[in-house]
């Protein structure tokens, strides 16, 4: 038997499928194998022997069976070992992706920290500059208002004294030609006053004579002496009201004769004043 099954030359599906084939099936195949040779032996009585094996066929059924059943629970643990697996790495990629995102968050958060502090910083810098330059020109507007105050109350002094040396030196020489001017006209006005006086006195005294004589000579009724009384108070008004008429021009004669002179001689002392 043994040269038998060692001359026998298998198939490949056969070794393939036999090599595939769980191992408690090739053991009760192998020992069905080993009880038919031992059985065809010369020494084995044929009626008393005995398979290991009652039925091989539903004995084999029984280990398929029991050999999925096992393979089953293996693949259930193997799938549960592989889903735990898997959970557990899912949930150990979420915590790195945790403590990335924690990790990115506090650099990110960090970096703005820095920033803002750099920035406020920056501010702080500009706006210190900008009031250390406020006060530079602060100090130096005072300074050039302190200096131009100065200069121009000098020189406000300055033209107030040549002003007022101006305008006394001006005020003499027109209190001067005032003075002058007016005597002028006065002494003119007095002698044409003296003139005239003297006219009229030397009219007067011929008119006196004429009427005195005219007295002397006509013996007058009371009815023409007082004719001659009306026409005398006639004259009288007369005369007075042309001497009022007289003194009113020359009045303005002499007011329009001051004024002109005095206007010229200011002219004159405006020009005199501007060349020096």
């Amino acid at each position: 038997m043994d040269d038998t099954m060692s001359s026998y030359s298998f198939s490949h599906q056969f070794y393939q499928r036999w090599t595939c084939a769980p191992e408690p099936i090739r053991a009760a195949i192998t020992q069905e194998l080993k009880d038919i040779t031992t059985l065809l032996q010369n020494d084995t009585p044929f009626e008393s022997f005995v398979f290991n094996t009652h039925d091989l066929d539903t004995h084999i059924d029984e280990l398929y069976e029991n050999h999925e059943a096992e393979q089953a629970i293996a693949k259930a643990i193997t799938d549960k070992k592989a889903e735990e697996q898997a959970t557990a790495e899912k949930q150990q990629r979420e915590e790195q992706q945790k403590i990335k995102a924690a990790e990115d968050a506090r650099l990110k958060e960090s970096a703005r920290l820095k920033e803002a502090a750099d920035t406020a910083q920056k501010e702080q810098q500009k706006t210190e500059q900008i009031a250390a330059e406020k006060n530079n020109l602060a100090d130096k507007t005072t300074a050039m208002n302190t200096n131009d105050a100065s200069d121009s109350e000098s020189l406000s002094i300055d033209n107030t004294v040549e002003k007022n040396q101006n305008v006394e030196k001006s005020a003499a020489t027109q209190s001067s030609s005032e003075n002058k001017t007016i005597s002028e006209h006065a002494n003119v006005a007095n002698d044409k006053h003296i003139n005239d006086d003297h006219s009229i006195k030397a009219v007067n005294d011929k008119a006196s004579a004429a009427i005195k004589l005219a007295l002397k000579d006509a013996k007058l009724s009371t009815t023409h002496q007082e004719m001659i009384r009306e026409l005398e108070m006639q004259i009288d008004d007369y005369l007075s009201e042309q001497m009022m008429l007289m003194s009113e021009n020359l009045k303005s004669w002499l007011r329009a004769e001051v004024t002109q002179n005095l206007s010229e001689d200011e002219a004159v002392t405006d020009k005199e004043s501007k060349k020096s």
